[in-house]
């Protein structure tokens, strides 16, 4: 259709504009921030919010006769809108993509055309290969990623113009840029080369060949190698200078900051970490001619071969600080021309690219060569668990999607003496092309296809290996009564590692640390009058409202995350799960030991929750009033370690809430220490009652300022007091807001009310106790909790697991079991199920994951390194038993920059694909200072102590 009048364009006059497409229905989907906030009406298009989204229409297209014209945009701002372009894209019925920016107007309403005149035939920049313009299936408006601010603008109209002399300007002039820059990349290149291009110790590292198949390579390769700083006495040397910034000193020697003087006289100095390493020749990675494979035994190789393909994914490993150099590893996938045979001798090399060594030597032996295509949990199983799976799966990066037969067979050998204890065959979990669920979103989240393999039958205990039939095998995991238990007292001995107030080290932990945020050694911890519930978690007035009187006894409990500051009450949550172990099963956890320091004479389980609640004891006003908790006005220092930090430290005025939480687990613990320690078991219910009286008598005055998650927990605190006490008031408390009150009780109903614990507790009241009819209705809802978890797990390809379907992507989603649903049905129920579903639960986190990586530092054969200040800046090892939060769905928060700061400003820069291309399951960049994914805060471990524990103990 040719359009006969004239448009008002942004750069000229132009004439006979075709359209494009017409604006006449509504938009047929939208992704990233633009669902629900893109609409077509009325034949415009209106898109607000911010820039991370895109929307599209599909439709039937042939543009070829209108190649060499630039495609082009009506749009009108109508409101704040600073986003600088937006996109437009056209799909081929191959999928491939063309994309072209149209920078935006400051103001007002005008015609835009794409930046440089790009036509038609020219996009911006294209994807998947070259667009058929003859047969473009659907378009879409997208917005520009690379920036987090508002917009609100129409668009009206869609068309195709015939370039004007203006826009033939911009093409020339982009043809000489063009060339300018393909002549200063052949320099580059050339300075690369000469840099780099002889093998030297600081040459990237070809670690591992692998195989994905006969038909397919893996070569891993890792660039750079961080030089960990330390802590030391600091010894003048003659030049040296201290620049100060802020309330960081820095060392300068030779012209350069090298560390941190630090400490109350600032005599200790914390050096700063090195990076060293050349980095890889991206133009010899990525090209055919550089690799060569070859055979003594094979004559179809016995002239060296070329692949047929080269695919590649990089990504951060580590990353030095505070400089943020990574460390990248490469994986590079060579697609062979012929079969690899089994038996065979084969060499791998290469020419330029600038790895060492310079070649690889490999028997074709898939049964004896870890690959990254199968992975498995690395917690392993107990013998009777009715579950036991591994995972078949790779993601090729540039080569995207990877497919198996269905029905490929896997053996499980014993790694001791290798023979097959199990055969089985592969089931699809999910399609390349299928579809899975997760937070309410479909589609493929892991960009491949997913492969399960079962093996319940094997209960013989060992050390196995799953063995995928010409594929390659997983990593060791064992088979034992001990497997659960192991797991458990790692993530237990994480709570050692994390404890405040004390000193840590041998014979208790490996990991060093003087007693830090004690009162009198140097730190200053005085009450503030500041109540939580008057701003939430930031604290803006903590500082402020201060009253110099200090509080001799602030210290100890669980240092919250990777840095110190904050002790909060509902760190609780972590001890709330290990004192459940020992309620349900007592004869396992009275004996279970996992070498700590011990107050009393009781059980570890039990001495660890006396850690960390005496402090909270400690802190309790004598009116019974319980604060939120201990912290300083804001994040720590660069370059400081907690013992010797220099910030203030202020206590929180006591709450209501606070109260609750405190007393829903002094209440728990005093009847479980009764039997070790009368004395203590009846300090601490006084104490519980205390906190609770007081909460009840203050509440009016907290009212309007406490949410529905302060109902929830004084519905749980007044039920646990009722099973310690039977006292009928606290009964009454816990039934004013109890959902158990309504005939089919849903226990989760986020930002209303979430009561599962506090109906478990009422369900496993002892039987003098309780009404009948209640504790029936508390089983049937939990049951229900535990059917939408195993649905869930049904519904994605790795079994992901959670009983809240709208539960978002990150901060434990991938790093921890969320199947408390199913630990409680499966105890009040006993029904195979559930148990299988527990089980399920936890194979991503221990292992059984694209990165495969358990989430907990010290557990399985390979763990993530979690961000922690302290072990870090004195050049230890990480200490185990820490769970990060793991991956986080940054592609569906792109305006939460506690996400995406990381990925912007440095993983972007090195990540192939591009770090919005990468399925969020195998998303994890470790670049250490990245909180979002590797730091923790230890009430986030509570499913997984539960969930462990529950596998170690149960029947």
């Amino acid at each position: 259709m040719v359009l006969c009048n004239l448009v008002l364009a942004g750069v000229s006059m132009i004439q006979n504009p075709a359209v494009l497409a017409p604006l006449d229905r509504p938009f047929l989907f939208a992704y990233g921030t633009w669902g629900g906030k893109a609409t077509i009406v009325d034949g415009t298009a209106r898109i607000q919010g911010t820039p991370r989204g895109g929307a599209g229409v599909n439709a039937d297209l042939n543009l070829k006769s209108f190649r060499g014209r630039c495609p082009s945009l009506r749009v009108r701002l109508i409101g704040a809108n600073k986003m600088r372009s937006i996109a437009l894209l056209l799909v081929d019925k191959d999928q491939h993509t063309g994309r072209w920016e149209l920078p935006l107007p400051t103001s007002g309403a005008a015609t835009i055309t794409p930046r440089d005149g790009a036509s038609l035939e020219t996009p911006t920049t294209t994807e998947k290969g070259t667009l058929d313009l003859e047969h473009i299936i659907q378009w879409q408006i997208g917005g520009d990623w690379s920036s987090d601010e508002p917009i609100n603008l129409e668009v009206s109209e869609m068309t195709l113009v015939v370039p004007t002399p203006e826009i033939l300007s911009q093409r020339q002039a982009r043809k000489a840029a063009d060339a300018a820059e393909l002549e200063r990349q052949r320099l580059e290149r050339l300075n690369l080369r000469s840099r780099y291009g002889t093998r030297t110790q600081n040459s990237p590292k070809w670690i591992t060949t692998s195989f994905l198949g006969p038909d397919m390579i893996a070569l891993e390769v890792v660039s750079g190698r961080v030089i960990r700083g330390n802590l030391q006495p600091y010894v003048p040397e003659s030049g040296d200078h201290k620049r100060i910034d802020g309330p960081k000193l820095f060392l300068q020697r030779n012209g350069k900051d090298i560390g941190y003087l630090i400490g109350p006289k600032r005599d200790q100095l914390v050096n700063m970490e090195q990076f060293v390493g050349d980095p890889v020749l991206d133009e010899y990675a990525n090209d055919l001619q550089q690799y060569a494979v070859s055979s003594t035994d094979d004559l179809a190789y016995a002239t060296a071969q070329k692949p047929t393909r080269v695919d590649r994914k990089t990504k951060p490993i580590d990353a030095a600080m505070p400089s943020y150099e990574m460390v990248l590893r490469h994986r590079i996938y060579l697609s062979l021309p012929k079969p690899l045979k089994k038996g065979r001798h084969y060499t791998v090399s290469v020419r330029d690219l600038n790895v060492a060594p310079a070649s690889s030597s490999f028997v074709f032996d898939p049964s004896k060569v870890q690959s990254e295509a199968v992975r498995v949990n690395q917690i392993g199983f107990r013998p009777d668990d009715p579950l036991k799976r591994a995972y078949l799966s790779v993601w090729l990066g540039s080569g995207g999607a990877r497919s198996y037969d269905v029905g490929t067979k896997f053996d499980v050998k014993d790694v001791k003496t290798g023979k097959i204890a199990f055969s089985g065959k592969t089931t699809l979990g999910l399609a390349a092309d299928g579809t899975e669920s997760l937070w309410r979103k479909t589609g493929n989240f892991s960009k491949t296809a997913i492969y399960r393999m079962d093996f319940a039958m094997l209960r013989t205990p060992g050390v196995y290996r799953v063995v995928v039939d010409g594929v390659g095998c997983s990593e060791p995991f064992p088979i034992a009564e001990d497997a659960w238990t192991h797991a458990f007292k790692i993530q237990m001995r994480g709570l050692l590692n994390n404890r405040s107030g004390i000193a840590l080290g041998p014979p208790y932990t490996k990991f060093v640390k003087p007693r830090d945020f004690y009162p009198g050694d140097g730190v200053s911890i005085t009450q503030s009058n500041y109540c939580v519930l008057d701003g939430g978690g930031e604290n803006p007035k903590l500082a402020a409202m201060d009253t110099g009187v200090p509080v001799p006894n602030a210290w100890g409990g669980y240092q919250d995350a990777g840095d110190w500051n904050p002790r909060r009450v509902t760190h609780l949550k972590v001890t709330m799960a290990h004192l459940e172990l020992m309620r349900l099963f007592p004869e396992k956890f009275s004996t279970l030991a996992w070498n700590i320091p011990k107050d009393t004479k009781a059980p570890d389980t039990l001495n660890e929750a006396l850690f960390e609640l005496s402090c909270f004891r400690r802190l309790q006003k004598p009116d019974g009033g319980i604060p939120f908790g201990i912290e300083s006005d804001g994040d720590p220092i660069e370059g400081e370690v907690s013992w010797l930090q220099s910030m203030k430290a202020y206590v929180f005025a006591p709450d209501p809430v606070s109260c609750w939480v405190y007393a829903s687990v002094a209440m728990p613990f005093s009847e479980l220490m009764r039997r070790y320690e009368p004395k203590i078991a009846d300090e601490y219910k006084a104490s519980a009652i205390k906190a609770m009286e007081w909460a009840e008598l203050n509440t009016s005055k907290f009212r309007s300022r406490i949410d529905w998650t302060g109902w929830d927990w004084r519905n749980l605190a007044a039920v646990r007091c009722y099973a310690a006490t039977s006292d009928p008031r606290w009964h009454r408390v816990f039934m004013e807001n109890s959902v158990l009150k309504e005939a089919e009780p849903n226990l989760f109903l986020y930002g209303k009310s979430v009561q599962e614990e506090a109906a478990f507790t009422y369900a496993t009241l002892p039987k003098p106790i309780g009404d009948t009819a209640t504790k029936q209705k508390a089983v049937a809802a939990i049951e229900r909790q535990a059917r939408m978890a195993i649905e869930y797990a049904a519904g994605n390809g790795w079994n992901l697991t959670t009983s809240d379907p709208g539960k978002p992507m990150f901060l434990g989603f991938f790093s921890t079991a969320n199947a408390e649903s199913l630990i409680r049905a499966h105890y009040l129920t006993h029904k195979p199920e559930y148990l299988s579903g527990i089980i399920q639960s936890t194979l991503f986190c221990g292992g059984a994951n694209p990165s495969g990586v358990t989430y907990t530092s010290g557990l399985g054969t390979k763990s993530v390194v979690p961000f922690k200040i302290d072990y870090r800046l004195t050049g230890q090892a990480p200490p185990e038993g820490l769970t990060v939060y793991g991956n986080c769905d940054y592609l569906n928060w792109p305006d939460n920059s506690f996400f995406t700061w990381p990925i912007k400003w440095h993983v972007s820069r090195v990540a192939i694909p591009d770090a919005y291309a990468w399925p969020i399951p195998e998303a994890l960049f470790e670049t250490f200072l990245y909180p979002a994914q590797l730091e923790y805060t230890v009430d986030a471990w509570a499913p997984n102590i539960l969930t462990w524990g529950y596998l170690a103990a149960r029947k």
